[in-house]
């Protein structure tokens, strides 16, 4: 996680310091442009990273209040 967001501060750093204009055969999209397409995806994966990271923690949870849940059902049942 450290290194994308590293890579995100990077690619922003390229992307200020890059030309506004395309040099030939550039595809109509400045080097800034690419620069910040970039930045975007690599933001995107980030998020996804982060959501999943977040979901693994709360199916962790989950886990854990099933686990707490059949033992205090056993042990009603038992004193029952």
């Amino acid at each position: 996680m450290t290194k994308l967001v590293e890579a995100i501060e990077e690619v922003e750093r390229l992307a200020k310091a890059s030309g506004k204009r395309t040099g030939r055969g550039g595809g109509g999209i400045s080097p800034k442009e690419r620069w910040y397409q970039l930045m975007g995806y690599l933001a995107q994966v980030l998020d996804g990273v982060l959501k999943n990271f977040d979901l693994e923690g709360v199916k962790a949870k989950m886990d854990q209040m099933e686990i707490t849940l059949d033992e205090l059902q056993r042990t009603t049942q038992t004193a029952g």
